[in-house]
């Protein structure tokens, strides 16, 4: 401590001095060679500082990599070569009409809206002869009467094909509760069948009791008629 204090001192008496009227004066170049010192301190941190980080970023992207790598085993990519194209063509979204590709949806979207596509399309329908007597708004050629009336007539089979379906499974489903009908009728005429048929068992056997009576004279007992 003591050493570090009078280092202070021999600085600051090396910094400044006194003329001989007892004023105090600095010395510049004392203070310059300090001051490149600490530049050459700061310089020298700073450095040690960028080097720090650059290593680690580099380290930082070394791991990167490796995941990379792990997470691409037993993988496939396909690397297009930019030189192969077809016309003006290559890999991403393609406009057939105008034979471009282009590197997103967005691009494609305003590319059809475009008049050039518009104005390539009709071009292109009339020299193949099948859009004649078409109308064509913005490269998109609307139907014809004929095609809308087919459109038509097919959603109406389907309809009836649908309809006629639900039809087969409604009449499934009356088959089904006119079997149950039938099945509990059935069963209500077996159920009266055998209730008449134990009253009539019943009947006999209260005639046969009666016969068998008479004949014994049992029937005289506890009777009020007088001969």
């Amino acid at each position: 401590m003591y050493g570090l204090s009078l280092q202070l001192l021999f600085d600051m008496s090396d910094k400044t001095s006194k003329d001989q009227y007892g004023r105090k004066t600095w010395n510049v170049e004392a203070y310059e060679a300090e001051a490149k010192r600490q530049k050459r301190n700061e310089a020298s941190e700073s450095a040690k500082a960028a080097a720090l980080r650059l290593g680690q970023d580099h380290l930082q992207h070394r791991a990167e990599l490796l995941s990379e790598s792990i997470a691409q085993v037993k993988k496939r990519t396909l690397i297009a070569d930019p030189e192969t194209n077809f016309g003006r063509r290559r890999f991403g979204f393609t406009c057939p009409v105008c034979d471009l590709s282009f590197r997103d949806t967005l691009a494609l979207v305003d590319h059809i809206n475009s008049p050039q596509h518009a104005r390539k399309a009709r071009e292109l329908a009339k020299l193949s002869g099948s859009g004649e007597g078409d109308e064509i708004v913005n490269g998109i050629r609307h139907a014809t009467p004929e095609e809308v009336s087919q459109t038509i007539e097919a959603l109406v089979a389907k309809k009836l094909r649908d309809r006629a379906a639900s039809s087969a499974v409604d009449s499934i489903q009356e088959r089904v509760r006119k079997r149950a009908e039938f099945m509990k009728k059935r069963a209500t005429k077996r159920r009266e069948k055998r209730l008449k048929k134990k009253e009539g068992q019943n009947g006999r056997e209260g005639e046969e009791n009666s016969e068998m009576a008479r004949a014994m004279g049992f029937e005289q007992f506890g009777s009020t008629k007088v001969d």
